[in-house]
C-alpha cells in the first residue's frame, strides 16, 4: 500500500506541474492577491499575519515564510502543496477502497481530475479550503486510526484557510460520516477533538483581531459589508425602505463596492442588514430563479441519487439516501434566499456530494443503472472540460488586458501613491500567481479595504479621493455623465461641502487614471 501512496503523489505532482502550465495555474478573484500581498509585505512594507478573510494562524505561518526569504511566493506554493497533498489522500481512498467495481473508481476518478483542473485554472482560497477538508473527512472514514487523526489535521488546516467553506464541505460529509462510524464511540474522539482544535482556532483568530480596536472596527465593518454585497436582497430594497439617515446614493454606492464608511459607518451598517435581513419571504424565494445556471449539475447530482435509491435493497441506506436528498435540496435553496450560490461555492458542495455518491453507491447494480450512472459522470464531466475551456479563453483574455492595458497605467503612478477603483473592472487576478512582488504600487484603499488599519486615515470616506496622493483606476465610460465616480463627486460636495471635478491623468482607449480635485 505503501508503494501505491507514493505513485499517486508523483503522479499528481506531475499532474499539477503540467496543469499549472499548460492551463496556466491563476487566481479567480483579487481577493487573493491582496492577501498574497498582505502576507509577502507588498502592501504593507513588511509580512504581515492579517489577511482577513485567512485565519491570522494560518496568515502568521506565511508572513514567517516571507521573513526568511521573498524569493519564494508562500502563499501560492502552500496552496500548490496542500492541492497535492489533498488529490493525493482521496485518490487513495478511492482506489483502496473496498467492494468497488473498478469502473466506478474509474469514473469517480475522471469526474475528480477534471474538477480538479477546473478549480487549478482559477485558484481561490474558498476552493482550495474545500478540497482540503473533503480529504480530511475522506481520512476520517477510514477504519486505521492514524488516518483518522491524519483527517483531523486536514479539516484543521481548511478551516485556518476558509471556515465557512471547511464547513460547509464538512456538513455535507456529517451523514455519511455518522451513518459509517454508527455507536462506535471510539471514533467520535477523533471529531471531538477535530471540533475542539477548529473552534480554538476561530476563537484565537477572534482574540486577535478584538485586541486593537482598530482591528476589531474593520473587521465588523467589512464582515457586514460582504454580506450586503453577496446578499440578491440588498439590491432589491427600495428608498422607502432605507432606514431613516441613509442617503439613498451612498447605498447605492456602497452595493457597487465603493463605500463612504463615514457617512454608512458601522452603527448604520448593521442597520441595513437588520433591514435586509427583515425582506418578506416571498421575496427571497424569487432568488431561486439564479439556480438555473447551475441546471445541468443539479439534474445529474439528483439523477445520481434518484438511481443508488432505486438500486439499493438495504432499507436502512434506502431511508438515509431519502433523508439525504431532502437535506441537499433544502440546503441549496436555504443558501440561495439571502445569498448568491457563487461557483466556487458550488463546487465545494459537489465535491462532497459526488465522494457521498461514490461511498453508498450499491455493490451490485443492474446494466441499465450502471449505464444509467456512467452516462451522469461522463455528462458531469463533459460540462466541466466544456467550463475549463471557457475559463481558459476568458484568463488568456484578462492576462493580455492586464499585462497590457491595466498595468502599463499603474505603473505610471508615484511609488508612494494610493489607488482605489470605480467598479469591478481592474484584473489583478490575471497577476502571475508564482511572483506577486513586482506589483508594488501597493497602496490600494476602499472596496473591502475600507477602515483597513493598514491605510489609516486614508480609506474611510470618499474624502480620500482628494488626497494628492491618491489615484482612481476606472473604466473609461465610467467618467462620463451620470456614472458612479460622477456620482462619488455629487456625494462628496453633498456631505463635505467641497465641490469637485474629475482630472485626466493617463489613459488608453479602454482604462483610465485619473484624480478627483477641487474645483477651483
Amino acid at each position: 500500500m505503501k508503494h501505491l501512496a507514493y505513485i499517486v503523489l508523483a503522479v499528481n505532482v506531475a499532474l499539477f506541474a503540467i496543469m499549472a502550465i499548460v492551463l496556466p495555474l491563476g487566481f479567480e478573484e483579487n481577493d487573493d492577491v491582496m492577501m498574497c500581498m498582505i502576507s509577502n509585505g507588498t502592501y504593507t512594507g513588511t509580512p504581515d499575519c492579517h489577511l482577513v478573510y485567512i485565519n491570522v494562524l494560518y496568515g502568521w505561518m506565511l508572513s514567517v515564510l516571507y521573513s526568511l526569504t521573498t524569493a519564494i511566493e508562500w502563499y501560492t506554493l502552500a496552496f500548490a502543496i496542500l492541492h497535492i497533498l489533498s488529490m493525493s489522500v482521496i485518490v487513495y481512498c478511492v482506489l483502496t477502497t473496498p467492494n468497488r467495481a473498478q469502473w466506478e473508481k474509474i469514473l469517480w476518478l475522471i469526474i475528480l481530475y477534471v474538477l480538479w483542473a477546473r478549480i487549478i485554472i482559477a485558484l481561490q482560497f474558498t476552493t482550495t479550503a474545500g478540497f482540503v477538508c473533503l480529504a480530511g473527512c475522506m481520512l476520517l472514514l477510514r477504519e486505521s486510526k492514524k488516518a483518522r487523526w491524519s483527517g483531523v489535521a486536514f479539516v484543521v488546516v481548511a478551516a485556518l484557510i476558509r471556515f465557512y467553506a471547511a464547513g460547509l464541505v464538512g456538513l455535507l460529509m456529517a451523514p455519511i460520516i455518522l451513518y459509517t462510524y454508527r455507536l462506535e464511540w471510539r471514533k467520535y474522539m477523533a471529531i471531538a477533538m477535530m471540533l475542539t482544535a477548529v473552534v480554538g482556532c476561530r476563537i484565537a483568530n477572534h482574540m486577535v483581531y478584538d485586541h486593537d480596536p482598530e482591528w476589531k472596527y474593520f473587521r465588523s465593518y467589512n464582515q457586514l459589508r460582504a454580506q450586503l454585497n453577496d446578499n440578491p436582497n440588498a439590491y432589491k430594497m427600495t428608498t422607502a425602505q432605507l432606514p431613516e439617515g441613509i442617503d439613498a446614493m451612498d447605498y447605492q454606492l456602497l452595493l457597487r463596492f465603493i463605500p463612504d464608511a463615514e457617512q454608512i459607518d458601522l452603527p448604520a451598517i448593521r442597520q441595513l442588514s437588520a433591514t435586509v435581513g427583515e425582506v418578506p419571504f416571498k421575496q427571497q424565494l424569487s432568488n431561486l430563479h439564479r439556480l438555473d445556471k447551475y441546471a445541468v449539475e443539479v439534474t445529474i447530482l439528483l439523477a445520481l441519487l434518484i438511481l443508488m435509491i432505486l438500486t439499493t435493497g438495504n432499507r436502512s441506506k434506502y431511508i438515509f439516501l431519502i433523508l439525504y436528498t431532502l437535506f441537499i435540496v433544502v440546503l441549496i435553496i436555504h443558501v440561495s434566499l439571502d445569498g448568491f450560490l457563487k461557483n466556487r461555492v458550488f463546487i465545494c458542495m459537489l465535491l462532497p456530494l459526488l465522494a457521498t455518491d461514490f461511498m453508498l453507491l450499491p455493490n451490485t447494480t443492474g446494466l441499465k443503472r450502471r449505464w444509467g450512472i456512467g452516462v451522469a459522470l461522463v455528462i458531469l464531466s463533459g460540462w466541466y472540460v466544456y467550463q475549463i475551456v471557457d475559463e481558459r479563453i476568458s484568463a488568456d483574455y484578462n492576462r493580455y488586458v492586464w499585462t497590457h492595458l491595466q498595468q502599463p497605467l499603474l505603473e505610471y503612478m508615484p511609488e508612494d501613491a494610493y489607488v482605489t477603483t470605480i467598479g469591478t473592472s481592474m484584473m489583478m487576478e490575471s497577476t502571475n500567481p508564482w511572483h506577486v512582488w513586482p506589483y508594488s504600487f501597493r497602496k490600494y484603499t476602499l472596496g473591502w479595504l475600507t477602515w483597513s488599519p493598514f491605510n489609516k486615515e486614508l480609506g474611510h470616506s470618499y474624502r480620500t479621493m482628494l488626497n494628492d496622493k491618491m489615484y482612481v483606476f476606472t473604466d473609461v465610460n465610467y467618467v462620463h455623465e451620470h456614472t458612479a465616480l460622477q456620482r462619488v463627486c455629487e456625494q462628496i460636495e453633498k456631505h463635505y461641502g467641497v465641490p469637485s471635478t474629475i482630472e485626466w491623468k493617463c489613459r488608453n482607449g479602454k482604462y483610465a487614471l485619473v484624480k478627483v480635485k477641487v474645483a477651483e
